[in-house]
């Protein structure tokens, strides 16, 4: 274990192999944790805490980003959530270190290593520490799909997406054959890609009605001027889980809320997503 200081998040670095292993901060502090991987620097997972004297971890994950105007890692909405109460765990997508040409990764990471599972038990790790009793994720588009199936791998979680991305396939062709070629190159196309790893990159598979369905909240938070993702990723989601997308009053797992972001696949304004993660944790209080 090693450390050091980061001039960009203003916190001290340390290096480990897991959450197990590393030191933590003291409640009101920040710490940058790198989750080194065993057998590819790459895959090296960045990670900001801000720890709180609190019973929720907020875990927040990031969408596409334009990489020559981004340095990694990328902690993305720092400034705007960076005062709420709860332990707050930034997360910088290793899967983008692969290869500079990728703007999204969802945090699958490539076909020989899964990210998303990964993580996950990072996650769990990191609130079992902390003792944590709620471990809620977030994030917008991208973020907001990371956060959907981040939950599926946490039982007891909630998931609070932003306008996400539910099949990594009904994305934006260029983003998706980036994503395939650089990180999943043996395989032709995005149907193969399925084939083989369909838990990982269709979450209307994932999320399937059913037995094996997860035991975990998901409290959308969709964009009213973004029909596209409505039509392509929202409502396929919620049909596929078994739920009516029209008539989702009560339901005790799944949530459905509008809110005027910005005309097109447009990420919450500060204020807003603030405000709706708190009506999701109030929600998420009155329903488990």
């Amino acid at each position: 274990m090693s450390t050091e200081w980061d001039e960009r998040t203003e916190a001290p670095v340390v290096e480990a192999t897991g959450f197990a292993q590393a030191a933590l901060p003291e409640v009101g502090t920040r710490q940058l944790t790198r989750l080194t991987h065993p057998d590819d620097p790459r895959l090296t997972i960045d990670t900001l805490l801000l720890r709180r004297d609190h019973p929720d971890l907020v875990v927040v994950l990031h969408g596409a980003l334009v990489r020559k105007d981004v340095t990694l890692p990328r902690f993305e909405w720092l400034r705007t959530l960076r005062e709420r109460p709860e332990s707050l765990l930034f997360v910088s997508d290793p899967s983008l270190q692969v290869d500079e040409a990728i703007p999204l990764a969802w945090y699958i990471g490539p076909q020989e290593h899964d990210v998303t599972a990964r993580l996950a038990d990072e996650v769990t790790a990191m609130a079992g520490r902390l003792g944590a009793r709620r471990t809620v994720f977030t994030g917008s588009s991208g973020g907001g799909y990371a956060s959907i199936a981040l939950a599926a791998h946490t039982p007891g979680s909630l998931a609070v997406p932003f306008s996400p991305q539910t099949r990594v396939s009904r994305y934006e062709r260029m983003p998706v054959k980036i994503f395939r070629t650089r990180l999943f190159p043996e395989h032709p196309d995005m149907d193969s890609v399925e084939a083989a790893h369909r838990d990982r990159v269709d979450l209307t598979h994932r999320w399937a009605a059913g037995p094996d369905q997860p035991d975990a909240w998901v409290r959308l938070v969709h964009n009213s001027g973004d029909p596209g993702h409505l039509e392509d990723h929202v409502r396929p989601f919620l049909s596929a889980a078994g739920v009516d997308p029209d008539d989702l009053e009560g339901h005790p797992r799944f949530s459905l809320v509008f809110d005027d972001f910005a005309d097109g696949h447009s990420p919450p304004r500060p204020t807003q997503m603030r405000d709706q993660l708190d009506a999701a944790l109030a929600w998420h209080d009155a329903v488990r």
